[in-house]
């Protein structure tokens, strides 16, 4: 490692200090130079090419944690170096026990317990979003798209890192080409840049330019990269080809036929990148593949609406931070389940059978385009065309024909948003979807703004919202509209605000609602002390916040609550938590009935809910989170209890296991029932009444994973997961008036004497992943998915029976390997570089 460096003459003056609020005060961003060099950087983590001596240093770095505001522990010291095509980013961060050092190895874009250096860098100076380029103590990279309130961690670039630790400390040594960032067209850029390092082992964070925690954003809070001279926006052009096989298999151990089905296949596609210009990328996915991705965590869903998943798919979470502007884009409506996938059984007689009905759409293709002006206008533009889908149906003389599923359909997305003064900002996003055929096109737009203060304590925000869906014959309109005042800055911040749905709105074509009809008022306050009273705390929160509801259509009363909550956290890295939600008035809710017209509401006794949780040291080889809530209602016999615990073992830094083991308890809850589920009439009830059952349930949610990594481009993740969900119905009755339930004699019996409505639900799976990077951008990877979906009547099972039933239960296994090569434009075609004296005789003009 070099040690002698050419002093720094560049940083103005800053002055720091702590108030006895732990902020900071800072006088101006600190400067940083860039430097130009004519030979190529060797990218070994070493730091022995002689044009590192003559760059400027950037040092001093600040802590955000644990101490606020104090120096950081160890000396950090940061180069910066540029040429035609990349920019080098050196860092010497000393450490006096370099034996100490944490460096646990993790799969790329994964955490772990480690030192980390990370570099920010706003190119546009927007003060609001950025890249992050992030390298720990064991070499593993990970990159993001961030902005002070979101982090796209499934952005990719590829660029090089090295490290290596000696006596001294750790070094890292970085290349990013221009091709894998975005900046203005200028003949001298000027970049908001940050540096942070995290000192594992002491859980220290610190910055070049210090951060105030008490100061909403952290974006802004940069210091400045400047004389980056001459440089241009590369021809951006890459191609990533894939080629998946795969052995799938069924087991249906009640079949007659065939008990065991293999069914091979493979698929082709690419996805392709292409820089428009400086700002504005297009990236297109052709006939993608989504095979080997994570299984949903799917559960027994008895409410009124759907379960929201998870996006696992790589280019629906890649670089979507625009289209998730307003929350109107969830993309899991696109390849998803088909849009007429029950209408289907409507459609069988008796004496049918359904031979197949596809749970997925077919994705033909999808494509984005991103990217963001120099004046500060981003834009987004998504396209996506989904295939048609059939059901098979045949009947008793062996004749099959087709039902329509899903029509041709294809998906919109437009958005734009502008950064304003003092990092405000105001967008528009319209989404649209249009269906072939008879079915009905839907569109929405929306609007919204936030205002910020210069001095960042306070903001003004808005959303309004319009959804629109367009029938053969008609047209139905709704609405959302929201606004909040908020003190955003310092110990205390609060806000006050409210939200009206109308009763049609409806996003859920393309986005995701779960349930309109609402006319809320929220308040909050919180107080956070980075510098709390007694020596061995680090931090602690105390909130409070409240919400009541009204439905907008009737004008009628809803709900009220309010909750207190508290966070306290210790230098030692332990934390505990607690909260209570008062519920002092009775809910009348109107959505579990399912009426149309919101017309009748099932009654919630006062209720009151305490719970707490607690979390130890992640940097011991052992470590727990332990949470625990308790719900109390007015009601005999009544109450919930939710326990979770989730120990992680770390046995060296290259072995990690993880569990989470869940278990709820409700008793006497209250539900709707579909009575059409019953074999025959039910004598007791008229066809205008509403059933309602009381029932028990009991929820076991475990997993366990664990991953082996051999270096920071290879390893191996274990995913195993069990859900057990038993229902009982101990009695029946019909929805009073008052939202109470009248208690009925039917016992939810068939002709045979056997429950209808009792549910014992397992669902298991294991997602077991080989990956390997073999090349920049490109990788190698292996997946075994097991799943196993299995409902019968053990509904008085323990919790161990039902899991040695699922041996014998219908199942599907999945083995698939995946290669996938990174392509660039830059690497595949020569460019020459200009010779050295070209460079010389520029400098000379220049100074």
């Amino acid at each position: 490692m070099l040690q002698l460096r050419k002093p720094s003459l560049f940083f103005l003056n800053l002055i720091i200090c702590v108030n006895c609020s732990g902020v900071l005060a800072i006088d101006k961003p600190k400067q940083f130079k860039a430097v130009r060099i004519y030979k190529s950087i060797n990218i070994d983590g070493k730091l022995e090419e002689l044009d590192w001596t003559f760059a400027d240093t950037a040092t001093g770095f600040i802590q955000t944690e644990p101490l606020v505001g104090k120096p950081a522990s160890f000396e950090s010291k940061v180069y910066c170096l540029y040429d035609d095509h990349a920019i080098y980013f050196g860092a010497s961060l000393l450490d006096p026990e370099p034996q100490r050092i944490l460096k646990e190895l993790c799969l790329r874009d994964q955490t772990s317990n480690s030192d980390l250096f990370k570099i920010f860098i706003d190119s546009y100076k927007s003060g609001l979003n950025g890249f992050l380029f992030s390298v720990n103590a064991a070499g593993v990279q990970s990159e993001a798209v961030v902005s002070n309130n979101n982090e796209d961690e499934e952005w990719n670039a590829v660029w090089e890192s090295e490290i290596t630790i000696d006596q001294n400390g750790w070094t890292v040594e970085i290349k990013i080409p221009y091709s894998s960032l975005r900046f203005p067209k200028s003949s001298v850029q000027d970049w908001n840049v940050q540096f942070g390092r995290e000192i594992r082992r002491f859980r220290e964070t610190s910055y070049w330019n210090p951060i105030d925690p008490l100061i909403s954003g952290w974006v802004q809070q940069s210091g400045n990269l400047n004389d980056v001279d001459g440089i241009k926006s590369p021809i951006r052009l890459s191609v990533t080809p894939y080629l998946s096989a795969y052995l799938n298999s069924d087991y249906q151990p009640d079949s007659k036929v065939d008990k065991f089905i293999l069914n091979p296949a493979y698929s082709v596609g690419a996805d392709i990148k292409y820089g428009l210009n400086d700002a504005f990328t297009l990236d297109m996915t052709l006939v993608p593949d989504f095979g080997q991705v994570v299984s949903d965590r799917r559960v027994l869903n008895l409410s009124p609406f759907e379960i929201y998943f998870n996006e696992n798919r790589q280019f629906f979470t890649e670089g979507t931070e625009l289209f998730n502007k307003e929350s109107l884009f969830y993309s899991r409506r696109i390849g998803g389940l088909p849009f007429n996938y029950y209408k289907v059984y409507d459609e069988l007689n008796p004496t049918d059978e359904l031979v197949i009905n596809p749970t997925l759409s077919q994705l033909y293709n999808a494509t984005k385009i991103s990217g963001r002006t120099k004046n500060g206008m981003g834009i987004g533009f998504f396209n996506a065309v989904e295939a048609e889908e059939y059901a098979i149906i045949r009947n008793e003389q062996g004749v099959e024909r087709k039902f329509l599923t899903n029509p041709l359909t294809n998906y919109n997305v437009l958005v734009l948003d502008h950064n304003l003064k003092n990092n405000s900002v105001v967008s528009l996003t319209n989404t649209n979807v249009l269906r072939n055929g008879e079915e009905y096109d839907a569109n929405i737009t929306g609007g919204s703004f936030e205002l910020k203060t210069k001095d960042q304590k306070y903001s003004v925000s808005g959303r309004g919202v319009l959804s629109q869906k367009y029938f053969a014959d008609s047209a139905d309109f709704g609405f959302s509209t929201s606004y909040e005042f908020s003190k955003i800055s310092g110990n205390w911040t609060y806000s006050l605000g409210q939200v009206i749905e109308s009763a049609n709105y409806d996003p859920n074509d393309l986005g995701f609602l779960f349930s309109p009809n609402e006319n809320s008022l929220l308040t909050s306050i919180d107080h956070t002390q980075y510098k709390p009273a007694g020596s061995k705390l680090q931090q602690v929160n105390i909130s409070a916040s409240s919400r009541y509801t009204n439905l907008y259509e009737p004008f009628v009363f809803s709900d009220f609550y309010i909750d207190l909550s508290t966070f306290i956290l210790w230098k030692s890295r332990d934390a505990v938590g607690g909260n209570v939600r008062l519920e002092p008035i009775t809910t009348r809710d109107y959505f579990e009935p399912r009426t149309a017209d919101f017309s009748r509401y099932l009654a919630w006794p006062v209720n009151y809910t305490v719970g707490g949780f607690f979390s130890s040291d992640y940097r011991k080889a052992f470590a727990m989170d332990v949470n625990g809530s308790y719900k109390y209602f007015d009601s005999e016999g009544r109450f919930n209890y939710d326990f979770s615990i989730s120990p992680r073992f770390r046995f060296n830094d290259h072995f990690s296991l993880f569990a989470d083991l869940n278990v709820s308890r409700n008793l006497k809850e209250l539900g709707y029932v579909n009575k059409s589920f019953a074999d025959q009439p039910i004598p007791e009830l008229k066809n205008k009444d509403i059933l309602i059952g009381t029932r028990n349930r009991w929820v076991v949610d475990n997993s366990f994973s664990t991953r082996y990594i051999f270096n920071n481009k290879m390893g191996i993740n274990l995913i195993i997961r069990h859900y057990w969900d038993q229902v009982i119905y101990r009695n029946f009755g019909i929805l009073t008036d008052e939202g109470n339930a009248q208690l009925i004699g039917y016992q939810g019996l068939d002709n045979s004497n056997q429950p209808i409505f009792n549910q014992n639900v397992n669902i298991f799976n294991i997602d077991l992943q080989y990956t390997w990077r073999f090349a920049p951008g490109s990788d190698l990877s292996i997946v075994w998915k097991n799943q196993i979906f299995n409902q019968d009547d053990a509904f008085d099972a323990a919790y161990f029976k039902n899991i040695g039933s699922l041996i014998d239960a219908p199942q599907s296994n999945s083995f698939s390997l995946r290669i996938l090569y990174f392509l660039d434009y830059l690497y595949l075609v020569p460019h020459r570089r200009k010779s050295n004296s070209f460079y010389q005789e520029i400098d000379s003009r220049r100074n």
